[in-house]
């Protein structure tokens, strides 16, 4: 009986009305209201299912499991459109929540209207005049699970739009799981590792990477930790899209560069990798999820080394990219990172396209540089050399070098690349700063054959 009168009184209102009292419903009752008056009678159930306006308010909590929370919003995501709605984000267990939460939302932003956030941190955010395609980049910070709470972090925001730079930054003390994200379309990504209670090891990395399909450049800074011993193999990060690379501060070099697949990288950068004490885990141990492979042997050259763990974990990296991806490189720069000779040797005979090399702080001796002369191979009359297309050269503290090796490879090599014509580049710069026995004597004699092309430190 009470039914069927609530059912007669609500026939009569207009259907305007009603939908602003469902409305109301779930902005100022319950968040999940919808629902709920699905289920009443037909006549609610279809103005809900037809009225945008009703799904315009999504709320989200990490009380839930991932899977519902996404189905719950692709469900308002539809049932709202065309209308743009706003978005609150309960995070009160757990910050490393807040990009799987957001993750299925974000091709979605030119429909965003305001983004709200309680719990751990405090923040709104007003969308309505923006009127970009994406926000990018993604910035990621690892920090200590104490440290997430720092008074200053409230200070910071998730969306920073403004002119010229529209980011996403989360910060969390570990790496959502790929399965817990929908598939993020971010171009570029920052992560920096702050965290020296929590270790981020690389497969956590490759991991979420995975969850990265269009990622075209990545910047990982971290800390000098040794990797988890690899039990089983690591997860290959599939980047076909992957254009840059830096890798800085991390002793995971190996495992990182060695699991993640790039056949379109052009660029990448080795920072601050050295480290003079030996590299347990994924760089160093061998296990059944780290298998002995070509290269692993000592290096034949037994060039002197202050830094042979990472050098060897470094060049087992690289040589592993390389077969794996078989990149375009076109700029290969090693900061205060290095190789040994026979790493060198490989990458230097496989990097066809390669047109800048940079090198500080190695402790490369002449048997590398050597490998720049030009030279007849087996059974071929005619002469060649390696890294065809190298234009750019910078050797920079590099002291094990001597003048008379760089004076005479680099005239022999542009004697002969000189005179090319569509077998290869010449050298158009060549930077030698901090070489200790590149003496003024050996820099005379070799502007004499570059000319203009060489510059010195002083310069």
């Amino acid at each position: 009986m009470v039914v069927d009168l609530q059912d007669n009184a609500l026939a009569a209102l207009p259907t305007e009305l009603l939908i602003e009292i469902f409305s109301l419903c779930t902005t100022s009752i319950n968040p999940l209201a919808n629902l709920n008056l699905l289920r009443v009678s037909k006549l609610w159930r279809a103005v809900v299912q037809s009225s945008p306006s009703i799904w315009q308010h999504l709320y989200l909590d990490d009380h839930s499991p991932i899977t519902s929370s996404r189905a719950q919003a692709m469900l308002w995501v539809r049932q709202s459109r065309p209308l743009s709605f706003d978005i609150h984000l309960d995070v009160s267990q757990s910050s490393g929540l807040v990009l799987p939460l957001l993750s299925p939302l974000l091709p979605r932003m030119r429909r965003w209207r305001y983004f709200s956030m309680t719990g751990m941190r405090q923040e709104t955010f007003d969308l309505s005049g923006y009127l970009g395609h994406r926000i990018d980049p993604l910035i990621i910070s690892i920090q200590d699970p104490d440290d997430l709470y720092r008074s200053d972090l409230e200070q910071r925001r998730t969306f920073d739009v403004t002119p010229g730079w529209e980011s996403m930054n989360i910060w969390v003390s570990e790496l959502p799981k790929a399965l817990s994200l929908a598939p993020l379309r971010f171009s570029t990504i920052v992560m920096t590792e702050y965290a020296s209670s929590i270790l981020t090891q690389p497969r956590a990395i490759l991991d979420f990477l995975s969850a990265c399909p269009s990622l075209e450049l990545f910047f990982f800074t971290g800390s000098q930790h040794n990797d988890e011993p690899l039990l089983t193999p690591l997860p290959v990060a599939h980047l076909p899209r992957l254009r840059n690379l830096r890798l800085r501060r991390t002793c995971g070099t190996r495992s990182l560069l060695s699991y993640i697949d790039a056949p379109a990288l052009v660029e990448l950068h080795l920072g601050h990798l050295n480290v003079d004490f030996p590299i347990v885990g994924g760089g160093g141990a061998r296990g059944p999820g780290n298998p002995w492979e070509d290269g692993d042997s000592d290096d034949e050259a037994n060039d002197f080394s202050r830094s042979k763990y990472s050098d060897h974990a470094t060049g087992m990296g690289l040589r592993r990219l390389l077969l794996r991806s078989n990149p375009p490189l076109e700029v290969l720069v090693m900061d205060w990172s290095d190789m040994r000779t026979k790493d060198f040797k490989f990458v230097f005979s496989r990097l066809e396209r390669l047109e800048t090399f940079f090198i500080e702080a190695s402790d490369m001796s002449d048997k590398v540089i050597e490998l720049l002369r030009p030279y007849y191979a087996q059974d071929e009359q005619r002469v060649k050399v390696r890294l065809p297309r190298l234009k750019s050269l910078e050797l920079s503290t590099c002291n094990e070098l001597s003048g008379e090796a760089l004076l005479s490879v680099l005239t022999e090599r542009v004697k002969v690349t000189d005179k090319w014509e569509g077998q290869g580049e010449t050298l158009d710069e060549v930077i030698i700063a901090g070489c200790e026995k590149f003496t003024s004597r050996y820099a005379t004699l070799l502007r004499k054959e570059l000319g203009d092309r060489l510059r010195l430190e002083h310069e």
